[in-house]
């Protein structure tokens, strides 16, 4: 454990203020001895070091407006802006600019702020110092580690993509040891980067070895980790591979999860169809267990491809296929001719299909670069402006317009952001939440109509003669037991509508607020509304979209974010 050492009395206490956050103290003990802003702790950090490490905004300002020097150097030759920008703070970073850092300054082993800043991983600090015109991003410490080597070493796939992106980095830079990032990649068993670096360069990396006579592969093998192990098998697989070749997305595993759901759910049916009168049992045993490795799926799935998980979709069309397959298999041969219900509903399910099509295939409302907001043209924009950083997207590199969101399951930014729909497979925004709304509300009329001819159905085959019928619940156990299939329908429908319901409800109170869920903030606003104009909101919504709704609303409610 590492202790500070005492200095001086006044410094070990003002570091322990920096520490506690205690802003006043701070101020009253520099105000009593201003030396000790020059005072120096363990690995000779300066407080202005310390409160740069904590990244507290306020007592970095304070101890800078009091005179703290910004360029004093630790023992290993870190300034306190070379913290700032490993933690990523573009604020504290900024203020110390405006009081003379030099950013210029490398520490002892030849690393910049750009440096400390990829090694912390903040793309937005990274992007921040490259607008200042003074580094590049091919520029190399006293080992030649380029920015690239040093993302690599940190497993940041995020932060490599964006080095790799408009050629920033060169992809066969080599480092003293005349290792590429390829070779620090393995040597660290980061499966993901590697499989990014190798869709930039082809499989000839594969075959290029350091000074030490080492491939990537050699590098994987001496690793114990499970990650190595997975790296290992993932290498051995491409090393016979053409070297001009790049590695292509396999998607056999996401389709067998896309169908996983509906195939599991066909198995269940059989398995209960040859139970006999026991098969309502058996869907009660093996349905909740089916549900539960579902809705225990990562977002994600687990395999170095990171491509969003498709159960979720999966589930969506299980239940569609089942319920459609039962009810035009079952209920509606025995039912067509007791009246229009049945037709009625052929008509809707058919609707549903075509709203679930339609909706797959819209775009959300992903923004390109040209709607990018006009009024901020580079970060220090945003922090002159105290704006929060996060309005500059680091992977689409624009800065985001109001109630616009970057949603990384659809590596896209979504105007007017509602959510990113799991049972969709894709995000709910500004060009298709209008036609979410109607495909939820088509769902769940369809969920009321199947129930209503389910129920139907099982209570006509009751009274038609079936034996032992009677009104007791002994009788209706065995009769359910044998309609097994249209009676599980029945539950997981009604199950489904009650969620649905719930959401259509948390959708209906963002929309007469004017905004989305995810954007909802003032929730008494849509409820100072009386029930008409709460539905006319809603109506207006469904039939002109937001620009009508905003219309609708801008002359009498003028407390309502309108986006």
């Amino acid at each position: 454990m590492y202790t500070m050492p005492e200095s001086s009395e006044c410094a070990g206490d003002i570091f322990d203020c920096i520490q506690r956050g205690n802003i006043e103290q701070c101020v009253e003990l520099i105000q009593n001895d201003r030396s000790i802003l020059k005072e120096k702790g363990w690995g000779g950090f300066t407080p202005l070091h310390s409160a740069a490490l904590h990244g507290n905004r306020s007592l970095v300002e304070s101890l800078l407006s009091n005179g703290a020097d910004p360029n004093l150097v630790s023992e290993a030759g870190q300034t306190s802006f070379h913290f700032a920008c490993r933690q990523g703070n573009i604020y504290i970073m900024h203020q110390m600019m405006q009081h003379g850092a030099d950013l210029r300054l490398v520490d002892l082993q030849g690393k910049t702020s750009l440096h400390h800043a990829v090694l912390g991983g903040s793309i937005v600090a990274m992007h921040y110092l490259w607008e200042t015109g003074m580094f590049r991003y091919s520029d190399s410490d006293m080992y030649h580690l380029t920015s690239l080597h040093m993302a690599a070493s940190t497993s940041n796939t995020e932060v490599v993509r964006y080095l790799l992106r408009h050629q920033r980095c060169a992809v066969d830079a080599l480092d003293q040891e005349g290792a590429t990032a390829l070779h620090v990649a393995a040597d660290h068993g980061g499966v993901e980067v590697c499989w990014t670096l190798l869709q930039r360069t082809g499989y000839r990396m594969l075959h290029w070895k350091n000074h030490h006579g080492l491939t990537p592969l050699d590098l994987s093998k001496l690793g114990k980790t499970f990650r190595h192990q997975q790296l290992t098998k993932l290498l051995r697989l491409y090393i016979n591979e053409p070297m001009h070749h790049t590695p292509k997305e396999s998607h056999v595993l996401y389709y067998w999860t896309l169908l996983y759901p509906t195939l599991s759910a066909s198995v269940i049916l059989i398995i209960a169809a040859l139970g006999g009168g026991y098969g309502g049992l058996l869907c009660g045993l093996l349905f909740p267990w089916l549900a539960s490795s579902i809705f225990t799926a990562f977002h994600r799935m687990t395999t170095y491809q990171r491509l969003p998980n498709p159960i979720y979709l999966g589930t969506l069309f299980a239940g569609l296929f089942h319920t459609l397959l039962c009810f035009y298999g079952q209920i509606m041969l025995s039912m067509w001719s007791t009246g229009l219900l049945v037709q009625f509903s052929m008509f809707h399910f058919a609707l549903v299909l075509g709203l679930l099509c339609k909706i797959l295939t819209q775009d959300p409302g992903a923004l390109g670069r040209a709607e990018s907001d006009p009024r901020f043209t580079c970060i220090a924009d945003l922090v002159e402006k105290n704006e929060k950083p996060q309005r500059f997207c680091p992977y689409c590199e624009i800065f985001q317009p109001d109630h616009s969101k970057h949603c990384k399951l659809c590596d896209v930014c979504v105007a007017d952001y509602d959510h990113h729909c799991l049972f969709l497979n894709r995000c709910v925004g500004r060009d298709n939440h209008r036609l979410f709304l109607v495909f939820l509300i088509s769902l769940v009329t369809a969920h009321l109509l199947f129930l209503v001819t389910a129920t139907s159905y099982l209570n006509g085959k009751k009274a038609a003669g079936y034996h032992g019928a009677t009104s007791s619940w002994s009788s209706w156990l065995p009769f359910l037991g044998a309609e097994f299939w249209v009676a599980t329908l029945a539950v997981m429908n009604a199950l489904t509508l009650l969620w649905e319901a719930w959401l259509l409800k948390e959708q209906f109170e963002a929309v007469v607020a004017g905004t989305t869920t995810f954007f909802r903030q003032d929730e008494a606003t849509g409820r100072r509304r009386s029930l008409g104009q709460r539905w006319a909101a809603v109506l207006s919504f469904l039939l002109e979209g937001r620009d009508g709704l905003v219309r609708r609303q801008a002359p009498t409610d003028q407390t309502a974010l309108v986006i």
